[in-house]
């Protein structure tokens, strides 16, 4: 279009026009529409909600590739909407993770299912295909797909009315509310999803709540500070009103969750294999009398979602970070969305994110940082084993000499350095949606229990080191491939200009670390 002009004309035609590149999309189209749909120039709300989203991803944002107009990819941005729903309230939605296929496979457009107009949700495709988005329209994004929580929210406290005989229209008393509250309670944590429920089930779901959901006082003392945050002491409820005290809930009972979540880690770890290895036996998994709801999963259900480190299949092991993670110990209220246990790895990442601002780093760099950083299990400024150097390293080869920290190599060495927080990645991507947990009959709980005892007894005469590398795989799964590759090559001089220095710095921080001459095909932690 511009090949008479000159640069300089011709770069004021595309921005009078509104044109970017060779394309004829107006460069604030889907921006445009994004703060329509939010009426973003007349509402301080969704203004402050943008901010507060665009605060919380802003990290990962920066350290992910981006495009030349400071924007990231439709799976970046996929990624970006993930990781800021896990973190911030323990959900896993649908569409945003994984999905059966890799990161670099899906947008985020199909986490929104039919509640986005046809017409919109093209242009998301369109303009996320050819442009990306950048940090201020992913979250718009974000606060568009919070409104469509909202509109679950109403739908399932619709029904909770209907249930009740309650009209819309009308305000209630706090016995009243409260009571209805939870029965919208109960119908969220142990009803159908929303598209299947009715308001017989809210009544049943009701009388099945304190048999089936062992922290109902719990729920119901978060329940009431929620309503006095929202509503204060007026005692009297509109419509309006639940549903912001419902929808507070629902974003907050995942740290509610999370307390039970701790308490069979706890559990667990007290009965790992070996102390920090972040696995136990599965004969261990199952022999514990103790609980009726947990540790009881079918052996195919376990193996399905990545959760079995079969690595030796006469002793395999559960581990620990992917069964916390599992299905098996989520509430599913929405087709949309389940809250799960809160992923202790992402906030190793935040802080990986924050210091290197990039989304490739040398493995010295990462190496020297990561010691630094605490977990739950894990001491701050602790030496890295030389074999822990060793993967690092061999990750940096496989990628021309720099680890991508947003792909699957990288998310295995995470769990190899904390393999108490962060899970091992699949081989293959799981569709974590479309398995149902079964539980396992006794007599397979009573063979792997035999198992168990036979795999103990021969470690007490053998002995046994912490070692992971059966599940250690060279397979790679980036967030963006694409984009990194022009990361790659633009900072090509650099890693050359380096390479003598790295390889310097890389050997002596391993001689510090260890012994160099220990076998590398051991890899143990």
């Amino acid at each position: 279009m511009c090949v008479d002009l000159k640069e300089v004309a011709c770069n004021r035609f595309r921005a009078e026009k509104g044109l970017r590149g060779t394309g004829l999309e107006p460069t604030r189209t889907l921006l445009a529409e994004l703060e329509d749909e939010l009426d973003y120039e007349h509402s301080p709300d969704a203004q402050a909600q943008v901010h507060e989203f665009e605060e919380e991803m802003k990290h990962t944002f920066q350290a992910l590739p981006k495009n030349t107009r400071d924007a990231v990819s439709a799976p970046a941005a996929r990624y970006m909407l993930h990781r800021l729903y896990l973190q911030r309230h323990g959900w896993q939605i649908k569409g945003l993770e994984t999905g059966g296929g890799a990161w670099d496979a899906d947008s985020p457009v199909g986490a929104m299912g039919d509640r986005v107009p046809a017409a919109m949700r093209t242009l998301l495709e369109q303009r996320l295909g050819s442009f990306g988005m950048t940090l201020h329209e992913v979250a718009l994004l974000a606060t568009i797909m919070d409104n469509m929580f909202l509109a679950d929210v109403t739908d399932r406290l619709r029904i909770v009315y209907s249930a009740y005989g309650l009209s819309e229209n009308e305000t209630i008393g706090h016995a009243t509310a409260f009571q209805a509250m939870m029965g919208y309670i109960s119908s969220f944590i142990i009803g159908s999803r929303l598209e299947q429920l009715t308001a017989e089930e809210v009544l049943t779901s009701v009388s099945q709540l304190n048999a089936l959901f062992p922290r109902v006082e719990k729920a119901k003392e978060l329940l009431e500070k929620i309503i006095e945050e929202v509503a204060g002491s007026n005692g009297r409820y509109g419509f309006g009103v639940m549903t912001s005290i419902l929808l507070t809930f629902g974003q907050q009972i995942g740290s509610l969750e999370d307390s039970e979540c701790q308490v069979m880690k706890k559990k667990l770890i007290g009965r790992e294999e070996q102390p920090g290895s972040g696995r136990v036996r599965l004969g261990d998994f199952y022999d514990d009398k103790g609980w009726n709801i947990h540790f009881t999963e079918d052996v195919e259900y376990l193996r399905s979602q990545g959760i079995l480190d079969e690595s030796n299949p006469k002793d395999p092991k559960v581990m620990i970070p992917n069964y916390l993670a599992s299905p098996s110990n989520c509430v599913s209220p929405s087709g949309y969305y389940e809250i799960c246990c809160f992923d202790q790895c992402e906030v190793l990442m935040d802080k990986i994110e924050t210091h290197l601002a990039a989304p490739l780093a040398s493995p010295e760099k990462i190496a020297a940082f990561v010691s630094t950083l605490k977990s739950d299990s894990q001491p701050a400024n602790r030496t890295l084993s030389p074999q822990l150097l060793d993967l690092l390293d061999e990750v940096a080869q496989h990628h021309g000499g720099q680890v991508p920290i947003h792909g699957r190599l990288f998310s295995q060495w995470m769990h190899q350095a904390y393999p108490r927080e962060c899970n091992h990645p699949h081989l293959v991507a799981q569709d974590r949606f479309s398995s149902i947990p079964v539980n396992a009959n006794q007599k397979t709980m009573e063979k792997y229990i035999e198992l168990a005892k036979i795999a103990k007894a021969e470690t007490e005469t053998k002995g046994n080191a912490i070692t992971m590398a059966g599940v250690w795989t060279m397979h790679e799964e980036l967030v963006d491939s694409a984009t990194l590759q022009k990361h790659k090559k633009m900072g090509m001089h650099d890693v050359f200009a380096l390479g003598a220095i790295g390889f310097v710095g890389m050997t002596l921080v391993k001689l510090l670390a260890g012994d160099m001459k220990e076998s590398k095909g051991s890899k143990l932690l």
